[in-house]
């Protein structure tokens, strides 16, 4: 496709001027959600937390701590609510360019020259992954670890090397600090590494860096909890997409919201008389994982229906989406048009074997399955961007249409 080994830079050169455009035209003015919420009590308070219960903040255990540390260290060294945001949109501006180069040697471990040059094009204009720099969002940082954990896997899996375990670990406890979900997706890796190889020092190994590196963290909830987790909000999550008002989009479980769950008397308040506990954020995590499961266990068809739909809208279209643009042009064909080119390279290559293009469905297949549980947003869907490039473009080279 490309006749000069300046391809990459001309690439990098136009999704610069893009991630220029989109930070100047769609950039988040402000810190907002619980980005913002949790930053301003770290200031003040210096605590972790997401809450504050009859006065007193209570230490968080629902989100993850990379993002919101990463914005407290930042705006440590700058002065202004405007200098932190284009400072944050630019780094992110800057690890996306990151992402592209990581993500296009990738694609040429595995692909001819053109096919990764096709593909490198698809990830570095494809349009949510451009938007998205503007945000303040932990998504774009996101996608540039899970670029450096596909490159590392591939290079693991074609031969040992401590390099690549060193960097495979440690994109994947940075990433599991983004994401808490992601420890899940890190084992399915290491087994397949070890199905492929029976190497248990690969294993041993990456397991101790990416210990080492979650370990601060770890710790920091050992001693507030009593507990050595990253993060414990699947209580939370579960029912926010499995409650009686629930769509694939979930349903909001502020504090004003909590009369959604009818169904349940007393539970507002079994949550307010907790009080400011240290282990608030734990507590209600269990009572919201209980309700949950009440509500699955009395109507199992409703929710049973829901998963599916949640399923289907997170490997297509939410065609019941309320957010604002979703059904843009710019994000919607090019979504239906990956989303069925993965769903074709799954029928044809897959194969009951140990082999890289096996991994990548199961690695696409497990992400769909897992999330579905609990609730689908817009964004969540740009996670999968780079497998399912990598899955469209194995299908193009078995169709020989793109050599």
């Amino acid at each position: 496709m490309f006749k000069n080994k300046n391809e990459i830079n001309l690439i990098l050169f136009f999704s610069t001027i893009f991630g220029i455009i989109s930070i100047y035209y769609f950039g988040d003015s402000y810190l907002d959600n619980e980005w913002g919420n949790m930053l301003s009590i770290l200031e003040r308070e210096n605590i972790l937390s997401i809450r504050r219960v009859q006065g007193e903040y209570v230490p968080n255990i629902f989100m993850p701590p990379f993002y919101p540390l990463f914005l407290f260290v930042l705006k440590k060294f700058l002065f202004g609510h405007d200098i932190l945001l284009i400072t944050l949109q630019f780094i992110q501006l800057f690890l996306f360019l990151l992402a592209i180069i990581v993500f296009n040697k990738t694609l040429a471990s595995l692909f001819s020259r053109n096919l990764s040059s096709f593909g490198t094009l698809i990830f570095a204009f494809y349009p949510l992954n451009i938007y998205s720099v503007g945000q303040t969002s932990s998504v774009t940082i996101q996608v540039f670890f899970i670029t450096c954990i596909f490159y590392s896997f591939i290079k693991i899996y074609e031969t040992y090397s401590f390099k690549n375990i060193v960097f495979f670990s440690i994109s994947s406890g940075l990433l599991m600090l983004l994401r808490g979900e992601f420890f899940l997706f890190y084992f399915l890796s290491l087994a397949y590494l070890f199905l492929k190889s029976k190497n248990y020092k690969t294993v041993i190994l990456s397991v101790l860096i990416t210990l080492l590196t979650v370990s601060p963290y770890l710790w920091r909830n050992y001693k507030v909890f009593d507990l050595i987790t990253i993060t414990k909000s699947s209580g939370f999550n579960l029912l926010k997409g499995n409650n009686p008002l629930s769509i694939v989009e979930g349903t909001p479980l502020s504090a004003e919201a909590y009369e959604i769950m009818d169904a349940v008397p007393g539970l507002e308040d079994e949550i307010n008389n907790l009080g400011p506990t240290k282990d608030y954020d734990l507590i209600i995590d269990k009572i919201f994982l209980h309700k949950a499961l009440d509500f699955i266990e009395k109507d199992p068809k409703r929710y049973i229906a829901l998963y599916g739909k949640k399923f289907l809208s997170f490997a297509f279209i939410d065609i019941t989406s309320t957010y604002p643009n979703y059904y843009s042009f710019l994000h919607i064909i090019p979504k239906i048009i990956l989303s069925i080119t993965t769903l074709l390279s799954i029928i044809l290559l897959f194969r009951f074997q140990i082999n890289i293009t096996n991994f990548f469905i199961l690695y696409y297949i497990s992400n769909i399955g897992l999330f579905s549980f609990f609730f689908i947003l817009p964004r969540y869907s740009l996670s999968l961007l780079p497998v399912q490039i990598i899955l469209s473009i194995l299908l193009i080279k078995k169709t020989r249409f793109l050599k």
